[in-house]
């Protein structure tokens, strides 16, 4: 009986991580662009920042520089006024206010100072974001590249190959065992279906050879060990199914059915070796005598039977005269016989056209050429008696 494997639908291993690198890819592509996009727009925004406060501080520092200028000017005014003004104290209380603004315009602007330098360095670290986050996506490019490499290596390829070395198994025919994978529940699975695969092999020879030998003994239960035609089993299961056959096609099936005369008195003169030795012979020349198409067994003891089908009572009668012209060409010396000095046989033949409608088994047949048998024997024996 033959199975057949209901093939599993879905994505193989390899169409599976490329499906997924492909997607990782993608995913990896867009936040690459998007992060990107941001890093160049702080950049950009950040330069853009640092150089309007350049420009508004370069402007403020040329304001100061001009009011500084004009202060001192209006404090060589002063000076000179004072020489020639008459009030010295109010004088000298404005040249000391004067003196105190100037000195704060020329005194360094430290929080001016200190915003210049944190706008630099935010341009600065906005630009080494930039270079950084471009590596770190080389970096993990490469590791993403890397790791699937690795899963196929050590993951997809092993399960493929035991894959195809369950499908050989399946349909049995010879193939080499998995490669080991570096993983190691995969190995130890590459390892079981190697040994798997010897027991199936040891249990596919043993059960080749139970089959032979099955075989053989079916058929050497079927064969009659002494003379090598088919024995009484062989002969029944044959008869059902040539009168089943019959039945259907409504064909004559015909019997012979062989008795050796006077054999006892064959085994008492000449020994049970010499009566092994005449039933061989005489299976021999039944066989020779029966068409290509007719089943020859041994019914028991000395009678033997010839299954004929599709041959009518003629027919019958024409193979049956054959079987005792072969007999008698064994010339097997029979001293004892009362009918010949050599072994003759008794034949009964029978024929009948089984209907579909007729409710006659095969065992009437049988029981008419049994009849025709002992017609034969009681007439006389070494002849051929048919039934009606």
């Amino acid at each position: 009986m033959s199975t057949t494997t209901e093939r599993v639908t879905g994505m193989s291993i390899r169409a599976y991580l490329a499906l997924g690198l492909t997607v990782m890819a993608l995913l990896f592509t867009a936040s690459f662009f998007y992060f990107m996009s941001m890093t160049r727009e702080m950049s950009v925004s950040g330069t853009k920042t640092y150089g309007a406060f350049m420009a508004l501080t370069e402007a403020r520092n040329k304001a100061d520089l001009a009011l500084l200028e004009r202060l001192r000017e209006a404090e060589g005014a002063l000076n000179a006024a004072r020489q020639n003004a008459n009030t010295l104290g109010q004088a000298d209380a404005a040249l000391g206010a004067l003196a105190a603004s100037i000195a704060e315009l020329s005194a360094p602007q430290t929080a001016t100072e200190d915003m210049l330098l944190q706008l630099r360095r935010t341009a600065t670290l906005a630009h080494d974001f930039e270079n950084n986050l471009l590596m770190a996506f080389l970096l993990l490019g490469a590791g993403l590249v890397t790791l699937f490499g690795l899963l196929r290596l050590h993951l997809a390829r092993p399960l493929q190959g035991i894959m195809a070395f369950l499908n050989q198994l399946g349909t049995g025919a010879a193939s080499q065992p998995p490669k080991r994978s570096f993983i190691v529940e995969l190995g130890n699975i590459a390892a079981s279906l190697e040994n798997l695969g010897t027991y199936l092999s040891l249990a596919t020879v043993r059960s080749q050879k139970l089959a032979s030998e099955h075989d053989h003994f079916q058929k050497m239960s079927l064969v009659d060990g002494l003379t090598g035609v088919g024995n009484r089993r062989a002969f029944d299961e044959k008869l059902r199914t040539l009168w089943l056959q019959a039945q259907q096609g409504q064909t004559p099936l015909s019997l012979i059915m062989l008795d050796v005369d006077t054999f006892k008195r064959y085994n008492d003169n000449l020994g049970h070796q010499a009566g092994d030795e005449c039933l061989r012979r005489v299976a021999a020349a039944m066989s020779r005598a029966a068409r290509s198409t007719d089943v020859c067994a041994r019914y028991g003891g000395e009678e033997f039977a010839l299954l004929l089908p599709g041959a009518d009572a003629a027919k019958a009668q024409v193979v049956a005269a054959r079987v005792h012209a072969e007999v008698a060409r064994e010339q097997l010396p029979h001293p004892a016989s009362p009918v010949s000095t050599f072994v003759t046989v008794s034949l009964g033949v029978s024929c009948i056209r089984p209907q579909p409608d007729q409710d006659i088994e095969s065992h009437t047949l049988v029981r008419q050429t049994d009849a025709a048998l002992y017609e034969a024997k009681a007439a006389g024996r070494n002849r051929t008696c048919v039934y009606g």
